[in-house]
């Protein structure tokens, strides 16, 4: 498996355990449940489906088609916006949680970051299919 496609999978188990790891607090403490959902929903979410998605479309679908990535710099930059994305709206979703000023500026920044990766995932592989 190339690195590429490894540094997704990687990255998205690490959110599935964080957030089953959530899930499982929220079971203990039902406040918690309440301020920190929207990072449970992240980290699930945008961490583990999409990261996940991710790295099997980058690692399969040139498989199959026989070609290779058109633009491996554009995958690396998609991937350091998507994995960067996430941990960034985490982080702001963690600091619109407890209070800390410009956490939402935080959570967007981590948003855009994460929309632009889906475009140059969705570019990349139009790229790939010849679209």
């Amino acid at each position: 498996m190339n690195k590429l496609s490894l540094r997704f999978i990687k990255a998205a188990f690490a959110c599935l355990a964080l957030g089953l790891a959530l899930g499982v607090s929220f079971a203990l403490d039902r406040s918690l449940g309440a301020r920190l959902r929207p990072l449970h929903a992240e980290l699930n979410l945008w961490g583990w489906v999409t990261l996940l998605i991710y790295g099997f479309g980058s690692h399969m679908l040139p498989r199959f088609l026989g070609r290779p990535l058109v633009h491996l710099r554009t995958a690396n930059t998609q991937q350091a916006l998507a994995i960067g994305g996430v941990a960034l709206a985490a982080i702001g979703w963690l600091g619109i949680a407890f209070g800390f000023p410009y956490a939402l500026y935080i959570c967007v920044l981590g948003a855009l970051a994460q929309l632009v990766a889906a475009l140059l995932f969705v570019w990349q592989i139009g790229q790939l299919l010849g679209a």
